[in-house]
C-alpha cells in the first residue's frame, strides 16, 4: 500500500508507514479522501443522508389499503342498515300516530330516512369522518387535502352504493377487474368526485405530493360513465311510472275474475302446445285436442275456438260470470322462438277484443283485435 505523505510502498497488512510513520487509508476507503495531517487521528467518514422516501412509500403512507377501506364501507353499511329498520319499527309502534295526520308525518319519516341514508357522507362533508372511517383511521378529501362538501359528498356516497356497488355485485370478479383498471383502486365514486379517501394523521402537503402521483380517469371516460347513468335512471324512472300508474287504478272485481278466468284456461293452452310439439302444426278445432263437449272446457268458460292457421286460441266467458263479463271472450296468441333451429312455441299472449281494458287484469291486455273470430 503507497503512503499519500511520502510515496512509500508498505506492506498491504501496514496500518503506518514503515518510512515516516504515519497512518496509512484503510482499506476499502474512498480513494479520494484526504490524509490526516502526521500526528493526528484519521477522521470517520460522514454519515451518508437517509435515502428518500420513494412514490409508492408516499402513497402508503397517504392512502389506506383496500382492506381497510372494504371494513370502513362494511361498516357504514352496517349502519345504513340499521336506519330503516329502525323507521320500521318507528312505524309499527306508532302508526296510530301516522295515520292521524298523514300529510305531516309522512314527508317528515321520509325526510328521515334519507337523511339516515346519506347521514356517512354527511359526517365526510361536515365531520371527522363517517364512523367507518373514523374507526380505521381515515378520512375523504379533495384533491388539496380539504373535506368534499355536502354536495360532492353526498353524490359520492350515491355513487359509491348504487353504481359501484352494485357493478361489483353484478359480476363480482369480472366488473370489479374492469372498474379497478378503469378507475384504479379509487373506484369509480371516488375518481368521478374527484375525492381520495386518506389517512386521518396525513397532511394537506402529504395529500397534495401523493394525489399528484396518482392515475385518474379521463373526460372521455367520465363523460361515458355519466351517459350511462342518466340512461340507466331514466329507464327506471319509466318503470316506475309505468307500476304506479297500473298500481293507481281504482279497486275492480272484473279484474280478479278475469286473473282467475286466465288461470282456469292455462291447461286449454297447454294442450295446443302438446298438440304443436307432436304434430308440427296448430290443432283445427277443440276436437283435435280432446275436447269435444262444453262440459269439458275449464270453469268459467262455454264455448272455444282455435284458428289453426296461426294458433289463436279464443274462448267464450260462461253466462254465470255477471256483467260486463259473461258472452265476452278472452284471446290467447302464441309466440313463436327458435330452439335448436326450429321453430317452437314461446308465451302466450292474453288479451281480449270486447272487454274493457279496465275490466281486464294486467296479464291480459295484450292487443288482440281481429285477431280470430
Amino acid at each position: 500500500m503507497q503512503c499519500p505523505r511520502c510515496n512509500w510502498q508498505n506492506h498491504a497488512s501496514y496500518t503506518q508507514c514503515f518510512s515516516c510513520q504515519a497512518p496509512l487509508p484503510v482499506a476499502g476507503a474512498q480513494a479520494g479522501a484526504a490524509p490526516a495531517p502526521f500526528g493526528f487521528p484519521t477522521p470517520a467518514p460522514a454519515p451518508r443522508p437517509a435515502p428518500a422516501p420513494s412514490h409508492q412509500a408516499e402513497l402508503v403512507e397517504v392512502f389506506p389499503g383496500t382492506l381497510a377501506r372494504l371494513g370502513a364501507t362494511l361498516i357504514d353499511g352496517l349502519i345504513m342498515l340499521l336506519v330503516p329498520i329502525a323507521m320500521v319499527l318507528a312505524w309499527v309502534f306508532a302508526r296510530a300516530a301516522f295515520d292521524a295526520a298523514p300529510n305531516a308525518a309522512y314527508p317528515g319519516a321520509l325526510a328521515l330516512a334519507v337523511l339516515g341514508l346519506f347521514s356517512p357522507a354527511l359526517m365526510d362533508a361536515m365531520g371527522p369522518g363517517s364512523p367507518g372511517k373514523r374507526l380505521l383511521g381515515m378520512r375523504v378529501a379533495t384533491a388539496t387535502g380539504e373535506r368534499p362538501g355536502v354536495v360532492r359528498s353526498m353524490l359520492r356516497h350515491f355513487l359509491k352504493y348504487t353504481l359501484t356497488l352494485g357493478l361489483t355485485l353484478a359480476i363480482p370478479f369480472l366488473l370489479h377487474r374492469v372498474l379497478t383498471a378503469l378507475f384504479g383502486e379509487r373506484g369509480l365514486h371516488s375518481s368521478m368526485t374527484g375525492t381520495f379517501v386518506v389517512a386521518s394523521s396525513a397532511s394537506h402537503t402529504a395529500i397534495q405530493k401523493a394525489v399528484a402521483l396518482e392515475r385518474g380517469p379521463g373526460w372521455f371516460l367520465k363523460a361515458m360513465v355519466v351517459l350511462g347513468a342518466l340512461s340507466a335512471f331514466s329507464f327506471a324512472v319509466m318503470v316506475a311510472v309505468a307500476l304506479w300508474n297500473q298500481g293507481d287504478e281504482p279497486a275492480n272485481p272484473h279484474r280478479e275474475q278475469v286473473r282467475e278466468l286466465d288461470k282456469a284456461a292455462r291447461p286449454v293452452l297447454q294442450l295446443v302446445e302438446n298438440h304443436y310439439r307432436s304434430s308440427g302444426g296448430f290443432p283445427a278445432n277443440a276436437a283435435a285436442i280432446g275436447i269435444t263437449q262444453a262440459g269439458q272446457l275449464p270453469t268459467g268458460f262455454k264455448a272455444l275456438t282455435i284458428e289453426p292457421t296461426n294458433g289463436v286460441v279464443r274462448l267464450t266467458i260462461a253466462e254465470g260470470a255477471g256483467e260486463p263479463l259473461s258472452g265476452k271472450h278472452l284471446v290467447y296468441m302464441p309466440t313463436m322462438k327458435k330452439r335448436k333451429g326450429q321453430s317452437d312455441l314461446g308465451k302466450w299472449q292474453c288479451g281480449s277484443d270486447d272487454i274493457a281494458r279496465e275490466n281486464l287484469s294486467f296479464g291480459c291486455r295484450h292487443a288482440v283485435a281481429g285477431a280470430a273470430k
